[in-house]
């Protein structure tokens, strides 16, 4: 089996699943106007398009794309937005919010567009490692957030996007060791991880 086979397939799966996510969440801000929907829905595009870029990155041999500066600070961002959209519900905080996160999240497109010219991080191992860890940490703050929700007011929406931004949290902080010991099985680990909880966050939007 080509060495690539699984790190593609997850990264088509969360490609379609984020996408799908993204879509949803903008049908539903159309309906209610909610700007948390919104900030959800411009996450998961960016992060939808890492995934994409990812896949790119990994099968496009004719060019050298550097997509990890994209990868890496566009899901960062992406989390954050989402913690902070939790941080408060009322429109006067939220829209403002929502209008910083577009406005950013269009910034990060230049990242993707320079891939080609884009140099490495410095010093790989640790950039990349607090990177990824950043994103286990704001999933799991997330996570600690709907439990607290979930623990008030038990919904199901609650429920399962705690599970989701758990499993999520924990696939990003499996694959840490990785940038300093690399590991297969690590990396394939914690990305059936992030997909099984993108799979869940798939299922709250639909369902929740």
């Amino acid at each position: 089996m080509d060495p690539n086979t699984i790190a593609n397939t997850l990264s088509l799966i969360l490609f379609a699943v984020s996408l799908f996510v993204s879509l949803r969440s903008f049908y539903l801000y159309m309906q209610s106007r909610t700007p948390r929907l919104l900030i959800l829905g411009v996450s998961m595009f960016v992060i939808a398009l890492t995934a994409a870029a990812g896949f790119a990155g990994d099968n496009i041999t004719t060019i050298s794309l550097n997509v990890d500066w994209f990868n890496y600070i566009g899901q960062t961002v992406s989390f954050l937005f989402i913690l902070l959209s939790l941080y408060r519900s009322d429109d006067g905080y939220l829209r403002p919010l929502s209008f910083w996160h577009i406005a950013i999240s269009l910034l990060l497109l230049i990242l993707l567009l320079t891939a080609p010219i884009l140099p490495d991080f410095p010093n790989p191992a640790i950039t990349k490692s607090l990177l990824s860890g950043s994103r286990g940490v704001m999933c799991f703050i997330i996570f600690l957030a709907y439990m607290t929700s979930f623990m008030s007011k038990a919904t199901r929406f609650s429920l399962l996007m705690t599970g989701a931004f758990l499993l999520i949290s924990f696939g990003y902080l499996t694959i840490v060791p990785k940038y300093f010991q690399p590991s297969d099985v690590l990396d394939h680990a914690g990305d059936i991880l992030r997909i099984t909880g993108t799979l869940t966050l798939l299922v709250a939007v639909v369902v929740g």
